[in-house]
């Protein structure tokens, strides 16, 4: 028996097994592709300070600097939000992800890549697709937002339509300035939700559009729309995907018995803006280190990792709380072009104030994970 099977070999998951491991426990990660996504199913925007967390300098990761960020709401006006100190990168997603299962195989985590879970048995039991069963003392559900060790045991992981963001994005080649990231929300491009262009270097970005679930729309077209309209020169498509994430509540509960949920399983993407990778690694580097203290007896209880999650979740609650009353286009329209007025008028007035408040929160996650050390 291992002392902790993880579900999933994403940021979350492959977080979730190094920090185990870390601290000499017996790990195995169960992934169903062979190797990451190419291009990765993400936007790969973050902020610096959950960079850091990952020494992205020190592994080599290629990443690009975002300096100012342009907002516009459905043609009302186009805000400039300049970044001071805590700029916005765009990373290698794909490169990460090889690293950090590189990285847990190294600290000696079993990995069965291009294997998926067929079922689980509770409290310990997963049976493979290719029959092999496997047990762990401690189960994470890394599974993304199917959710799937929750939904087998139970939990109600089930999203209304409107609690789903539907994705859909371009890997483009062109001219861009790699210092300036856009997002454009609402009409015509995204129906209650928004589009974007991240630059990922002076040649190439990623380019797509995100709306709420439960719209019959033509996100082909809306997408290209936008390419069009927004680069206005000549370009090419190399890739497109289409993805799902949550835009819902965490989670009632992040853990049941022997297993803790992490990343969009536990459903931790913003739902403003549906961006979930500092949330990811957060709760799955949490998840791993609270994993080995109670193997190692230094924990009783996985309740733990729910009683540190606690702030977030209820950060995430509140900004769901707020969206699902926006019910029309016109409030729809107004909350978020008075919400990013606001922002932009402190940040002109105050330099830094925003950035600084971000930074307090990401650095209040980085103290949580030093504590467990």
């Amino acid at each position: 028996m291992f002392d902790v099977v993880v579900i999933g070999g994403n940021l979350s998951g492959a977080t979730a097994a190094i920090n185990s491991a870390k601290s000499g426990a017996n790990v195995v990660l169960v992934e169903k592709n062979k190797e990451p996504y190419f291009p990765p199913h993400c936007g790969e925007a973050t902020d610096k300070v959950t960079a850091s967390m990952l020494n992205l300098d020190g592994i080599g990761c290629p990443k690009n600097e975002i300096k100012q960020i342009k907002i516009n709401v459905s043609s009302v006006k186009e805000y400039t939000f300049k970044l001071n100190k805590n700029s916005v990168l765009t990373i290698d997603r794909n490169f990460l992800e090889k690293h950090l299962l590189k990285r847990a195989k190294n600290h000696g985590v079993e990995l069965k890549l291009g294997r998926s879970m067929v079922t689980f048995n509770p409290p310990n039991e997963i049976v493979l697709d290719n029959k092999e069963i496997i047990k762990g003392k401690v189960i994470i559900d890394a599974t993304g937002i199917g959710c799937q060790i929750g939904r087998r045991i139970g939990i109600n992981t089930e999203l209304r339509p409107k609690d789903i963001g539907i994705c859909i994005q371009s890997r483009v080649q062109s001219n861009f300035n790699s210092e300036i990231m856009k997002i454009w929300f609402h009409n015509p491009y995204a129906p209650f939700g928004y589009a974007w262009l991240f630059p990922k270097n002076e040649k190439i970005a990623n380019v797509g559009i995100g709306v709420q679930g439960g719209q019959k729309l033509d996100l082909v077209k809306l997408k290209n729309m936008y390419i069009d309209d927004e680069i206005r020169e000549k370009f090419e498509i190399t890739h497109t995907f289409r993805s799902c994430v949550p835009a819902s509540k965490p989670l009632e509960h992040l853990t049941k018995d022997n297993i803790m949920f992490v990343g969009d399983a536990a459903r931790l993407a913003n739902p403003v803006i549906e961006n979930g990778i500092g949330n990811a690694i957060f709760s799955g580097s949490l998840s791993g280190k609270i994993a080995g203290k109670y193997i190692q007896g230094k924990i009783h209880s996985l309740k733990y990792y729910e009683k540190l999650m606690n702030d977030k979740v209820t950060r995430l609650t509140r900004n769901y709380n707020w969206k699902n009353k926006i019910k029309t286009e016109a409030k729809f329209v107004k909350s978020y072009k008075r919400g990013i007025f606001l922002l932009c008028l402190l940040n002109k007035l105050f330099p830094n104030i925003c950035e600084n408040q971000l930074i307090r929160i990401v650095q209040k996650d980085k103290k949580i994970l030093d504590s467990l050390k």
